[in-house]
């Protein structure tokens, strides 16, 4: 049997062996969270136990001005408190999670009405009611930063906050005395609303232990030690609130342990929105190269086709005329020779840049493809003739000869209309040799000197400079090559197409792609 021995030792799955990694890997980024999850926690308590030893001890109390100190650690406390209401605001926005906008409105309540107020000692039943609204608000803002209502979005904490805002001023200046007011104010109610902040503060830690979110620890750390100043407020009622100097330093401390959280928290989504961004920007330029090569793609095999059907153009009534001589013949097979050609390029598999990069050597006749394309420009009424040594024989594809020489034929057209054509194939060593020479104008020097280039052309013949471009890279395919060269006596140009004859030794220098192109030759 091939299965694991009983002593474990058998090889996993490449399926065990994955699970088994994953979980390792769950594992060590576990104990990584678990260790900074106490190191957070014995420095944020040894940072507070530090405090309240300093701001209880008598002698740097002796030192300072207690009444002033109040006043300006409130006031830092409160800008730290904007601050942080502001980044988290932003980071809702930024980020959007609807969760950081509830703590935003929660923190603007607390720096805008809690805050003043718990420095204030009045006693009134009034002041007492509306203090509580203002608790209250904040606490239902908390429990909601932790899960947002859906229906509600992110601009529900901010219409609570509002609410309850306004409720905190209209107890201020309406609330009645009496016994449910008493009741209403006294400890019980006070300690319910103190014991809720903290709940709500060490879920927000318990969330961000199951996240294993540093910057979300950071966050409900801060919240705990806020709630937790306003529970040693409430349990050391003796302490003057415009002299103890605890209770706000405690706060100020859980409002700049919060903002530190936040900061890492919008710090590390704004990271990740940067990546996305990048991820998405090498994405569009990938999609715009494929689309650029699409692009040229389609140009390239419109061109083709636009110079196939060139030559099949005016044989209609000479294939329906009845006539069933040598000529009619030869005229049936060039146009079924060609339209297979244009059929594969309707495949893509008839241009060079859709070709395979070693296509299979095979050996074909010359003359029946020369004689063929011929045939067709002659029925369109070309003065064209040709003329092919016997037995002549290639090695490589003859689709792609037929190709360029239909390529040629057009710029013939195109440059040297109505004039006389030849076509010559013959063999010069190791090579075949196909020569097609127009009486024309010969070729312009004035426009470049790279007429196998991509897109140059004589604009006042027409064109788009893809027909000689792409008939190099398909001879550069085949191992061959193109020239072009203007004579005279007569003048006119003339192309020449070298490739590998059919009994030629193969040289792989001139095998590779882009092996025999010229560097440079005028163009018209």
């Amino acid at each position: 049997m091939n299965g694991p021995s009983d002593d474990g030792r058998g090889g996993g799955s490449p399926n065990h062996m994955a699970t088994g990694v994953t979980s390792a890997v769950g594992r060590l980024r576990r104990a990584r969270f678990a260790s900074r999850l106490w190191g957070d926690l014995g420095a944020l308590a040894a940072l507070c136990a530090g405090v309240v030893v300093l701001t209880s001890s008598p002698q740097i109390l002796d030192w300072i001005a207690r009444e002033s100190a109040v006043d300006v650690v409130t006031l830092v406390a409160a800008g730290v408190g904007a601050a942080t209401a502001i980044l988290a605001f932003v980071g809702s926005r930024l980020l959007g999670e609807a969760r950081l906008a509830w703590l935003a409105a929660a923190l603007v309540l607390y720096c805008a009405i809690v805050l003043p107020w718990s420095v204030a000692s009045g006693t009134s039943p009034a002041e007492r009611v509306a203090r509580l609204v203002a608790y209250a608000t904040a606490l239902v803002l908390l429990i909601f930063a932790l899960r947002s209502p859906r229906s509600m979005g992110a601009w529900g904490g901010w219409v609570i906050m509002l609410g309850g805002g306004v409720l905190s001023l209209v107890a201020l200046f309406l609330a009645p005395e009496g016994p449910v007011v008493d009741v209403l104010t006294g400890p019980i109610w006070t300690t319910v609303l103190v014991v809720g902040w903290v709940g709500a503060a060490v879920l927000g830690v318990v969330d961000a232990v199951r996240r294993q979110s540093g910057p979300r620890l950071r966050v409900g750390l801060g919240l705990v030690i806020l709630a937790g100043s306003q529970l040693y407020r409430l349990a050391d009622s003796t302490r003057t609130p415009a002299t103890d100097l605890v209770f706000p330093a405690l706060r100020l401390v859980g409002l700049v342990v919060l903002l530190v959280g936040l900061l890492q928290m919008v710090g590390r989504g704004v990271r990740r929105l940067q990546e996305e961004n990048f991820l998405q920007q090498e994405e569009l330029a990938v999609a715009a190269v494929y689309m650029e090569r699409a692009a040229a793609h389609s140009a390239e095999r419109n061109h083709e086709l636009r110079n196939g059907l060139a030559g099949l153009a005016g044989i209609t009534h000479l294939l329906s005329s009845g006539a069933d001589d040598e000529e009619q013949q030869r005229l049936k097979l060039a146009v079924l020779s060609e339209l297979t050609r244009l059929h594969t390029i309707l495949d893509g598999r008839g241009l060079a840049f859709e070709a395979p990069e070693a296509p299979p050597r095979a050996e074909y006749a010359v003359e029946p493809v020369l004689a063929g394309l011929v045939t067709l420009r002659r029925s369109a009424g070309a003065q064209i003739t040709v003329d092919v040594d016997a037995g002549l024989r290639a090695c490589g594809d003859a689709a792609v000869l037929a190709q360029v020489v239909t390529n040629l034929l057009a710029n013939c057209d195109r440059h040297a209309p109505d004039a006389p054509v030849t076509v010559r194939g013959y063999r010069a060593g190791d090579r075949v040799v196909v020569e097609v020479r127009d009486e024309g104008p010969g070729l312009r020097a004035a426009l470049g000197h790279d007429v196998l280039q991509r897109g140059v052309h004589d604009p006042t013949a027409g064109g788009s400079g893809l027909g000689l471009h792409i008939s190099a890279q398909l001879l550069a395919r085949e191992g061959g090559e193109l020239d072009l060269r203007t004579l005279t006596e007569p003048r006119g140009c003339l192309a020449t197409v070298r490739l590998p004859a059919a009994d030629a030794p193969v040289d792989a220098a001139q095998d590779r792609p882009g092996a025999g192109r010229p560097g440079t030759a005028p163009t018209r």
